[in-house]
């Protein structure tokens, strides 16, 4: 079985490019969440709190854990004559990259990806989101990528099927 410590990488400088700064990828305390308390998911919008809930009773299982707004994907290194105000903050928004929700059965990790409609842009979402996690969390096994959503057609379902992704819809 993998451990399921919290892995620590320490970048060079934070996501501003400004200052020495360590930063935890991958579930941890703090990305943890209450399962029965779906107002305190912190990073999520309250849309895809409602789309997260309804997936969770339709489960038919307990997750052992959720976690919400999961750091994958690591920093950028920005050098200093680009960093602006401007810069700084479209950075901090971006970097680094968040799951929406994991959920753990044992010692099996599920990603998963709200979105009211499902998208293409989803897909895309869900495999960079398990590269970086493969990456930066090694010792926490992906046995599943999740597109939750309200409503997907077909040719999507035949995209996300191909890739290996599941399709909820809520």
């Amino acid at each position: 079985m993998r451990g399921l410590e919290p892995v620590v990488m320490q970048p060079r400088s934070d996501v501003a490019g400004v200052s020495p700064a360590t930063v935890v990828y991958g579930p941890s305390a703090k990305t943890r969440r209450d399962l029965a308390n779906e107002y305190r998911w912190e990073g999520l919008s309250l849309g895809d709190c409602a789309i997260l809930a309804s997936f969770l009773t339709q489960l038919g299982r307990v997750p052992e854990e959720l976690h919400t707004h999961v750091p994958v994907g690591g920093v950028v290194e920005i050098p200093a004559e680009c960093v602006s105000d401007s810069c700084s903050r479209m950075v901090n928004h971006l970097y680094p990259r968040r799951v929406d929700a994991a959920i753990r059965f044992g010692s099996e990790w599920w990603i998963l990806e709200c979105k009211p409609s499902s998208r293409m842009a989803g897909l895309g979402q869900l495999l960079s989101y398990f590269y970086w996690w493969c990456r930066d969390c090694p010792q926490r096994y992906v046995s599943r990528l999740v597109l939750v959503c309200e409503d997907c057609d077909g040719d999507e379902v035949e995209a996300y099927a191909a890739a290996g992704v599941w399709v909820a819809v809520v």
